[in-house]
């Protein structure tokens, strides 16, 4: 991620049953400050963007609304957007607003294509048991789908940024992480970890196969030593040397579900970096499906960053 100039935040306007809420919810409010942190960092544009998603029958209504003259929904989104850019010129920062109707992921998504953002920025919160995200799968999807990095906020944990964490699977495509993590923690003079969950997928089989522990042991300190190898390569080929936190390389031990939320919460990381291929279904790879199962559980924002050469499906011509 070089530096940002143009930066998309997903408002979300909806409140219950209101299409257009007067008041902002909290993942408003947290992506808005977010983007603010990161606009005045980058010294970069904003574009406040409220998706509607109205049926073909409302859409008829707003119509009929507009031939008689009449408020439609359409002008109480651009007052309510009105008022937030009002808000972020408080903070000596540009911004400009965007209405669009349709499916939020994909009007999003559509967006940071037409209008070429560096950077979109969306809220979530959980629900219930289940923490389901705002807009149900938006983010999720934006994961997997939108070409530029998607920076997720969660209001719960919006602070000073002072650590960063960057996960990588070891492959190439890890490597848009690791340089946007680098960044990142570059620009807001934060502590940058490193880190690659490793398992021992031969382990069981090493063991019911008589081999000796001493070999077990030594199998798995195998792993470790390429793991570390491999991660030290990665952040060689970034500026990590120009952080003046510094940074800190870590092999954990487990599944990424389980072993990064907790290093997370071990050292109260505050945003996670993670690439993603943009895959979905069987063709998912495992950082892209590791991104999306992360997010209900990590107490931290969460960074997706697709490979360099992604191309999103909404960028190419039918």
């Amino acid at each position: 991620m070089e530096r940002l100039q143009n930066v998309l935040v997903g408002v979300d306007l909806h409140q219950g049953d209101l299409l257009v809420s007067d008041d902002f919810s909290p993942t408003t409010v947290a992506a808005i400050d977010q983007a603010c942190e990161l606009a005045s960092y980058n010294k970069a544009d904003l574009t406040l963007c409220a998706v509607l998603e109205i049926s073909e029958q409302a859409l008829h209504l707003i119509e009929i609304d507009h031939l008689n003259v009449k408020k439609t929904v359409e002008d109480n989104a651009a007052e309510a957007l009105q008022r937030l850019v009002a808000i972020v010129k408080e903070r000596g920062l540009n911004a400009r607003t965007v209405i669009r109707i349709g499916r939020s992921w994909e009007e999003l998504t559509r967006e940071a294509i037409e209008g070429a953002h560096d950077c979109v920025v969306v809220g979530t919160r959980e629900r219930g048991k289940a923490s389901r995200m705002l807009f149900g799968s938006t983010a999720q999807k934006l994961i997997r789908f939108c070409p530029c990095p998607v920076w997720i906020v969660k209001p719960a944990e919006v602070r000073e940024i002072r650590e960063v964490l960057v996960a990588s699977d070891l492959s190439e495509a890890a490597q848009s992480a690791v340089q946007t993590a680098v960044r990142v923690a570059g620009a807001l003079n934060a502590k940058l970890f490193l880190v690659h969950s490793l398992e021992f997928p031969f382990e069981t089989y090493l063991r019911t196969a008589g081999v000796s522990e001493e070999e077990v042991v030594k199998y798995r300190a195998t792993l470790h030593k390429e793991a570390n190898e491999k991660l030290q390569a990665q952040i060689a080929a970034t500026d990590a040397r120009t952080l003046t936190q510094g940074v800190q390389i870590h092999v954990l031990e487990g599944t990424p579900d389980d072993a990064i939320p907790d290093f997370v919460d071990k050292h109260e990381v505050d945003v996670v970096v993670i690439g993603t291929q943009g895959r979905s279904g069987i063709s998912g790879v495992l950082l892209g499906n590791t991104a999306e199962r992360l997010l209900p559980h990590l107490h931290a924002s969460l960074v997706a960053v697709k490979p360099a050469g992604y191309v999103s499906p909404y960028e190419r011509k039918e």
